[in-house]
């Protein structure tokens, strides 16, 4: 092999394609149909999810291919989808798994080769891709696979492959390959007999696909008894059949050698790739170890890593030998290891080499930036250990890829830095503590900004940016009141005049606190400001988020129908909207005009969606509503505020009590209540165990309704008398105590404390909670024995429901209240009045919708049964 010199070679002109992620591998001629295991698929048709699990090595991927062509020659219409760490992501997810679905509906003969290393990178669709449409109007039968399952662990992106393998009808499959146990409920699919299994010991070669593979594909002469221990040592695990074929395709005593092999798997596989690597040329053996540090090469990066310019002929010999290789395109110009050898051949390479795999890595970073790859130039700069080179390039690329919404990858790019390092590069903190806010780990944000100062001891970066990062962290870790002294400086929204992205965007902050605090009007005065100096801010993130917040003040204040509106309005009429994180809407943050200065933002979009699925809630358009929910609940999960995640999970959780399916509605609660622990919010806990208790209560289960109640103590750690979060207009723990007191006999007890909470909800503007308050205190009334007053007061509350059109404030306080509007409609004697008559047709069709499309409940027990 030539000398590598210590610099870099001339950088190269050619890019090369790297192979797509919507192709499955090539398989080598040594192939084992699996016919057994694509029979057990095809017996199983009621099977929507086929999961494919086992340890590397054990023939996942071959399977998953060997499928692919097997139901291709079917007529099935196929697509492949090889998921990576990048793809926890949201907006990458959503961008691959949309190109899936359209080469689904392509005939396979008109497929283009894409390659969305590149394309999917720099996103240029115009992100219509909604599930539910693709889903529907893809041809059928129809089957997806997904392969390297283990690499997603984003909540929302699993979130968007459970509600796709719930969305599957007849003739629609998907078909997983992992090595790990899926993080998605598939307890209903398998009670229902729609999800195959298929584990590391159905992927065990037999006796017979053992012979067959040796024997024939191998052309090894080995007798039975040979063959019957090869299996027994190897366990029929493909990979160590694999390399055993290797080692023996040249052995003069097959027998003894056998004999040799011992110990467990990963010891088994290293002796056997030890030995088969030894037989190898000396100058193949060191090629072979240069290039592990490659997760795909091709012989233009293998000349540049290695020094050589003869590497074409390298590879192709290796895959004359089939050893390690697996080729990755039709073409077989780009190849992998294998990744159960790829670690042993790097740790053969720093044993033999010690420290040369830095200046490889090295190497191979300038040569993905002469590609124009950076995410792989990044990951092998940072390999090599070259800080400065890290810096560099991540100065050069770190704010367009925070654009593309590539927050987790770069959030393991920053965490492996010295953060005293990024003082000399403001741009970076910035980019770092969004991506830190994006990712919800606010609190490490808010660290950074505290910590990383200049020589002098000032900030690196602007104090208009700074404050808005803290702004933001602090809603995110749901600790909005620590922004009020900064409301109160009248020098902070003075010091971003000549920011006006920044200024707009500390104002929408500031709306949001003054909303919490009540202080309506302000909060309306400071959105109407942001929208009108959307001229020289230039995206529409302001007028896009004053306008969903305007719906949330019309919410909270009780205009129904004014919120509607409004929020139809900024959504549109296109029902297909594209599911995506933060990404098209990042550029807003960092002040990059949009290339379409009117579109609206997906993601800005999907969270005035969820407000608007509480307007329907609230009237009642339960079907409108929860499909507003499941398209937009994986967008919530990965970028939503607290006040979001609260309503759109237990607003969620009530429509599917009401279709009659309390288990579900639980699920939904406690992955409610696990999201607020993993996050560390607290209020986000308690709300989920509040509505628990709530449907605990309705449910006649008092010592469950007790016990969830008592687990928030007294006063909640996240109760501040100053301010009212937004959220808490669903459900409060006073109202969840006085409740659950209405309902014990204690009525009396709860009765001047529920008049009381009325009146504060009143003094504060807060109609919509007010409502609630009141028909809660109308049953206490009732339980009391004070049937006039309770009379009075619910027919008031009707009274003031009816003009906007609330009816679940209604529905959700259970039987006993209706029973109490039933009652009053009885009382009624005059109803040809307009007034009354209005009124009556109201009451009517709260009760009357309840007995037809409530599940079957009890009657409220009464205190004697709880």
């Amino acid at each position: 092999m030539s000398t590598m010199p210590d610099d870099t070679r001339e950088k190269l002109t050619i890019l090369r394609s790297p192979p797509s992620k919507l192709r499955p591998p090539v398989i080598g001629t040594p192939f084992v149909p699996r016919d057994r295991l694509i029979e057990r698929i095809r017996q199983t048709p009621g099977a929507k999810l086929t999961w494919v699990q086992a340890p590397a090595g054990f023939g996942k991927t071959t399977l998953l291919r060997h499928i692919y062509d097997a139901f291709s020659a079917d007529g099935c219409a196929m697509a492949w989808l090889a998921l990576d760490a990048g793809d926890n992501d949201l907006d990458r997810f959503m961008t691959c798994l949309g190109q899936a679905f359209k080469q689904l509906n392509q005939p396979s003969s008109h497929r283009p080769d894409i390659g969305p290393a590149r394309g999917l990178s720099r996103r240029h669709d115009d992100g219509t891709f909604e599930l539910a449409h693709a889903v529907a109007t893809t041809r059928l039968p129809f089957m997806l696979i997904l392969d390297d399952f283990e690499h997603l662990h984003n909540p929302a992106a699993l979130s968007v492959v459970q509600q796709l393998v719930e969305m599957l009808g007849p003739q629609q499959k998907i078909v997983v390959g992992s090595r790990e146990t899926p993080n998605i409920s598939v307890g209903r699919l398998r009670a229902r007999q729609q999800l195959l299994e298929i584990d590391a010991a159905q992927l065990r070669f037999s006796v017979d696909e053992t012979t067959a593979f040796l024997c024939e594909k191998r052309s090894l002469k080995l007798d039975k008894q040979d063959v019957e221990r090869l299996h027994q040592v190897t366990g029929g695990w493909a990979a160590a059949l694999w390399l055993s074929s290797l080692a023996l395709e040249n052995n003069d005593d097959p027998k003894r050698y056998i004999r040799t092999f011992s110990g467990s798997n990963t010891v088994l596989a290293s002796y056997l790739a030890e030995d088969v690597l030894s037989h190898r040329p000396k100058h193949l053996q060191d090629f072979i170890l240069h290039t592990s540090i490659l997760q795909k090469f091709c012989a233009d990066s293998c000349n540049a890593v290695t020094g050589r310019d003869d590497s074409r002929a390298l590879l192709q010999e290796i895959e004359r030998s089939n050893m390690f290789m697996t080729a990755l395109d039709e073409q077989r110009v780009w190849f992998s290891y294998h990744p159960l050898f790829a670690d042993f051949l790097r740790t053969q390479l720093e044993r033999q080499y010690p420290g040369l795999a830095s200046s490889l890595h090295r190497r191979a970073a300038t040569w993905y930036v002469a590609q124009e790859r950076p995410t792989h130039a990044i990951d092998h700069a940072i390999a090599s250990g070259d800080m400065q080179l890290v810096l560099r390039l991540l100065s050069q690329n770190a704010e367009s890829l925070f654009l593309q919404g590539r927050v987790r990858l770069l959030a393991r790019w920053f965490d492996m830095l010295d953060r005293t390092s990024l003082a000399e590069h403001p741009k970076l903190i910035s980019v770092y503590a969004w991506v830190l806010i994006h990712i919800n780990r606010s609190a490490e944000a808010l660290t950074l900004l505290e910590t990383v100062t200049n020589v002098d001891g000032a900030l690196p970066i602007s104090h208009p940016a700074y404050h808005v990062l803290r702004t933001f962290s602090l809603v995110m870790l749901d600790r909005i009141e620590q922004t009020a002294p900064m409301w109160d400086d009248p020098e902070i929204l003075g010091s971003a005049a000549q920011e006006p992205l920044l200024r707009s965007m500390l104002m929408i902050g500031c709306a949001y606190y003054y909303a919490t605090a009540g202080r309506y009007p302000d909060a309306r005065l400071l959105l109407d400001q942001a929208t009108r100096e959307h001229s020289a801010v230039g995206p529409l993130f302001s007028v896009a988020v004053a306008g969903y917040l305007h719906g949330m003040l019309d919410l909270m204040q009780g205009h129904l129908r004014s919120a509607g509106a409004r929020l139809r309005a900024l959504i549109g009429d296109d029902p297909r909207v594209s599911l995506r994180s933060t990404g098209p809407r990042l550029n807003a943050l960092v002040g990059i005009e949009s290339e379409s200065p009117n579109a609206r933002y997906g993601a800005d979009t999907g969270f005035a969606s969820l407000y608007l699925a509480e307007v329907l809630y609230e009237t009642d358009a339960l079907d409108e509503a929860k499909h507003l929910l499941k398209l937009y609940l994986p967008l919530v999960k990965d970028a939503g505020i607290p006040d979001q995640l609260i309503a759109s999970h237990i607003i969620y959780a009530r429509i599917l009590r009401a279709e009659g399916h309390p288990n579900d509605a639980l699920q939904i609660l406690l992955e409610l209540e696990q999201l607020g622990m993993q996050r560390g919010l607290p209020r986000i806990i308690d709300l989920a165990r509040m509505e628990q208790a709530r449907a605990a209560i309705l449910d006649g289960d008092v010592v469950t309704a007790r016990a969830m109640l008592a687990l928030m103590g007294n006063t909640p750690s996240w109760h501040h008398s100053c301010i009212k979060m937004i959220a808490n207009d669903i459900e409060t723990p006073t109202l969840g105590v006085l409740r659950l007191q209405v309902h014990c006999g204690q009525a009396a007890v709860a009765l001047p404390l529920l008049k009381e909470h009325l009146q504060d909800a009143y003094m504060r503007g807060r109609v919509r909670y007010a409502l609630r308050v009141k028909v809660l205190y109308a049953l206490a009334l009732s339980h009391a024995g004070q049937r006039n007053p309770a009379m009075r007061t619910i027919r008031e509350t009707l009274q003031d429901a009816l003009a906007e059109g609330f009816i679940r404030v209604f529905k959700d306080e259970g039987p006993a209240l209706l029973a109490l509007i039933t009652e009053m409609l009885e009382g009624m004697k005059d109803v040809s009045s307009p007034e009354n008559s209005a009124l009556h047709v109201f009451a009517e069709k709260i009760v009357h919708q309840s007995r037809l499309g409530a599940a079957p409940a009890a009657n409220d027990p009464g205190p004697e049964r709880v």
